[in-house]
């Protein structure tokens, strides 16, 4: 016989996933900034990828992602910077953003290597726009720090620190394909740079203040796992 409880939690993190892919889908609806190098816009659901990280464990950010990527790469196409690459963006970093949030070293440890793989790739091509980096590079420091603290901050630093680093972790995808993919020159990152730190910053921000919003409104929403 099925324990009515095991049914009960299965249910809730289908509706959590349904619910979040479909919020990502209706942000993806408003555009912020349009993409250097590419017929292509970024749109508020820069804040909901940090929000799916912290809300959701690793499996449930990732589903959550690449369905909600899915529906706006076909709803919204003037976003498919990348083609259909681009579903890539927010599961890079929802699911690395899940990691570093609840599985704290382990998952700090993988978001940081994956970080570090993006700055890799970046350099290879770029390295004379050496400061573009310095992001992800805060993003790994943040990450380790966070890990290693985890329990004695408050929730509010908490959500800031994972929300950076959960938008960075999205840039770093966006940065390898922008690189290898669009095989952007060099100079252009040059005017990318303060774009990309306007639009890291609202990403990280507003996801920061979502997550604290909905943990205060919803205190049970990050014990469901």
């Amino acid at each position: 016989m099925t324990n009515p409880n095991i049914n009960e939690a299965k249910s809730l993190r289908v509706a959590r996933i349904g619910v979040f892919s479909a919020l990502y889908v209706v942000t993806s609806l408003i555009p912020i900034s349009m993409f250097i190098g590419a017929p292509s816009f970024l749109s508020l659901n820069l804040i909901m990828t940090p929000t799916i990280a912290a809300i959701l464990p690793p499996i449930e950010a990732l589903f959550a992602a690449i369905f909600g990527g899915t529906i706006a790469l076909y709803l919204i196409p003037g976003q498919a910077m990348f083609g259909p690459f681009t579903i890539l963006l927010p599961v890079a970093g929802a699911t690395f953003g899940s990691l570093a949030f609840h599985k704290q070293k382990t998952g700090a440890l993988a978001a940081s290597i994956f970080l570090a793989t993006a700055i890799s790739a970046y350099l290879i091509k770029n390295y004379m726009v050496p400061y573009f980096i310095i992001p992800h590079t805060l993003a790994i420091i943040l990450a380790s720090i966070s890990s290693l603290s985890n329990k004695r901050n408050p929730f509010r630093i908490l959500a800031a620190q994972h929300a950076f680093v959960s938008t960075m972790c999205e840039q770093g995808m966006m940065m390898i394909f922008a690189v290898h993919l669009l095989c952007l020159p060099w100079q252009a990152f040059i005017g990318i740079f303060p774009l990309m730190i306007c639009e890291r910053l609202i990403g990280a921000a507003g996801g920061a203040i979502l997550i604290i919003a909905l943990q205060k409104f919803f205190p049970n929403i990050l014990k469901i796992s």
